[in-house]
């Protein structure tokens, strides 16, 4: 017996780490960062944490060494741990704190800050005037980039309006006039593109991204679509994204919970179709009782691409869906997928 228990013992045996490594290290990383030897102080101070995680002078060093550096990212990242849990001098902290933030350009998250420091009568009184400073630069700083980026708004507003926005265009330039106009006010353009969307001729796919700036944007009037021979009227504003809609949602799960476990691969297939072809088809979707006929056929069109063998009545079953409407749907898939490939 105890020879077991001395053959457990010493199976359970862990390495112990060196007496007071945690201060040594620390001891090393202070004289680095005091002989202006960050990227050893850095090195040293991140090994210290593994020991002494919270430890104030550690987590100080670390982020000193790494706003030398020029690390602002994650200086910033240590910066808000730091102030999370209470480590370090509060006020200390906050001022390197700005200070990355200054560097990062990110001036909404020094006003939000500064302001909630002078709510909550966080700054002595010998340094407010300051404070206010760096709260006026701020706030001026934001307001020339708001004043800037409607400048520049403007004129590709100008730009735009200068020319037929969609007559003639090519796929790309098609793309590049609706990338433009996801940055503006699209309002003034809602005549031009009303007519976009109602043309039998307008790609469904470039039909579905002014429908998405529409929706981003908020846009509270009636539109009217036409895809695929159908017609639709919409409010934007009220509208589901592709992603949230019913047959989304619906026929994903199903296949998901058909395939994803048993082959990963070509769920990973079928789910870019129905990724694809939601995009083009939005915002019509089938009525609910053919969910399980749109997920057989998706399935057997990506078993298709997959291995070359055309659908079978099995998968109709394993959806328990009608084999006709199956077939109907995958050759409707594939007219959606000659028309698609070209443009996405």
């Amino acid at each position: 017996m105890d020879n077991e228990n001395n053959q457990k013992k010493a199976g359970e045996t862990k390495i112990i780490a060196f007496p007071n490594l945690g201060e040594r290290l620390i001891a090393k990383g202070l004289d680095e960062l005091g002989n202006r030897n960050f990227k050893a102080a850095a090195q040293l101070f991140s090994q210290a944490r593994e020991y002494e995680p919270e430890n104030d002078e550690v987590c100080m060093g670390l982020v000193v060494s790494l706003v030398e550096l020029e690390y602002y990212e994650e200086s910033k990242e240590l910066c808000i741990e730091m102030l999370n849990k209470g480590i370090g001098d509060y006020f200390q902290l906050i001022n390197i704190y700005l200070m990355v933030l200054l560097q990062l350009g990110e001036h909404q998250e020094m006003v939000t800050t500064i302001e909630l420091l002078f709510e909550e009568s966080q700054i002595p009184f010998d340094k407010e005037e300051h404070f206010e400073k760096m709260l006026q630069f701020s706030k001026r700083a934001l307001e020339d980039k708001k004043e800037e980026k409607e400048r520049q708004n403007q004129q590709l507003a100008e730009e735009l309006q200068e020319n037929d926005l969609f007559e003639g265009k090519m796929d790309n330039e098609m793309f590049m006039v609706i990338s433009k106009l996801t940055n503006i006010n699209i309002r003034p353009f809602i005549p031009e593109i009303a007519q976009f969307l109602q043309n039998d001729e307008g790609h469904p796919f470039f039909k579905t991204m002014l429908l998405n700036i529409l929706i981003d944007q908020e846009y509270n009037e009636e539109v009217t679509l036409r895809k695929f021979n159908q017609t639709k009227s919409v409010i934007p504003r009220e509208m589901k994204s592709v992603k949230e809609t019913d047959f989304y949602k619906k026929v994903t799960g199903l296949t998901e919970e058909e395939i994803s476990q048993e082959n990963p691969s070509l769920f990973e297939m079928v789910h870019s179709l129905i990724d694809r072809h939601s995009f083009i088809l939005y915002p019509f979707e089938p009525g609910p009782e053919r969910f399980a006929a749109w997920a057989a056929a998706y399935h057997a069109l990506a078993e298709e691409y997959m291995t070359g063998e055309v659908f079978g009545s099995d998968l109709a079953d394993l959806y328990l869906a009608d084999e006709e409407t199956v077939a109907d749907i995958l050759s409707y898939l594939k007219e959606i997928e000659e028309i698609s490939y070209p443009i996405i």
